[in-house]
């Protein structure tokens, strides 16, 4: 095994990592991504540094593939998601802090709202007159939670 590891050249390497990340390519899951950028990364230092032994080698590619999916691991983890969360199948969710004018009265904590060409119920907690700006506050099932904007 040994004298089949010390067999094996730069270029090797460098055609395994090609190979991995062309998989990867038809394989979208980063299984062998890190495995293939790491033979790239071991093929490049077998070429600059030519004496090293095979089953060094080996452990380096083993050991940069653990260490560079661990580290993407860890930087998916810390990093924030910036992007805005899709409403597109929760239109009334969209509307959630704006300002609207109130079409009719709010009577017994129910009453309608259009906003563009779509008519809304609405709940509240008081009663408000039509005419009045409300905030909407959230969504319940079909209906825009609203209360009087200040």
């Amino acid at each position: 095994m040994i004298q089949f590891l010390n067999t094996i050249d730069y270029w090797h390497w460098l055609v395994l990592g090609a190979a991995l990340i062309v998989l990867e390519i038809f394989v979208p899951s980063a299984i062998f991504l890190w495995p293939g950028l790491a033979a790239i990364v071991v093929g490049i230092l077998d070429y600059v540094v030519p004496g090293i032994s095979g089953p060094v080698l080996m452990l380096t590619w083993a050991g940069l593939s653990l260490v560079m999916a661990a580290g993407w691991q860890a930087y998916k983890k810390n990093k924030k998601d910036d992007t805005p969360k899709s409403t597109i199948n929760r239109r009334g969710e969209q509307y959630v802090g704006r300002h609207f004018t109130l079409a009719s009265d709010i009577v017994n904590g129910n009453g309608e709202l259009y906003v563009d060409d779509t008519r809304w119920k609405v709940v509240s907690a008081q009663d408000i007159p039509a005419g009045r700006k409300v905030k909407v506050t959230a969504v319940e099932n079909t209906s825009l939670r609203v209360e009087e904007a200040a």
